[in-house]
């Protein structure tokens, strides 16, 4: 399988100003908005904000600021796949069609597989 980055995510406790920033002064146009949530089209990989809820700390312990995120349509297969080349992965998340599964890096870098268009 090949993986093809589809976007970058951003966590923060100060979502509208983030998201404001990215649009106003990089001119990148917001293509889906949700509670907590804006994706930002910036070329073939997109800028996503995501609100850290008030108690979650950003760092380490949690998500990490940033979130590398790669595509797969079939989010279980992709799991398979990185789990059978060595690569250490959650479990596959499902909110109703959306499918999504953390990993991490030697770093401890998160990443994620995610069917999000």
């Amino acid at each position: 399988m090949r993986y093809r980055m589809r976007r970058v995510i951003i966590f923060t406790h100060n979502f509208a100003a983030m998201r404001d920033f990215y649009s106003d002064m990089f001119g990148l146009d917001v293509v889906e908005e949700d509670d907590g949530w804006a994706d930002l089209s910036a070329g073939d990989c997109n800028i996503a904000i995501h609100a850290a809820g008030s108690g979650v700390k950003i760092g380490l312990d949690f998500e990490g600021p940033h979130k590398i995120v790669f595509h797969a349509d079939d989010v279980h297969a992709a799991r398979a796949d990185l789990i059978s080349r060595g690569a250490r992965m959650g479990p596959v998340k499902v909110f109703g069609g959306l499918h999504l599964c953390d990993g991490s890096d030697p770093d401890e870098n998160r990443f994620q597989i995610s069917n999000r268009p």
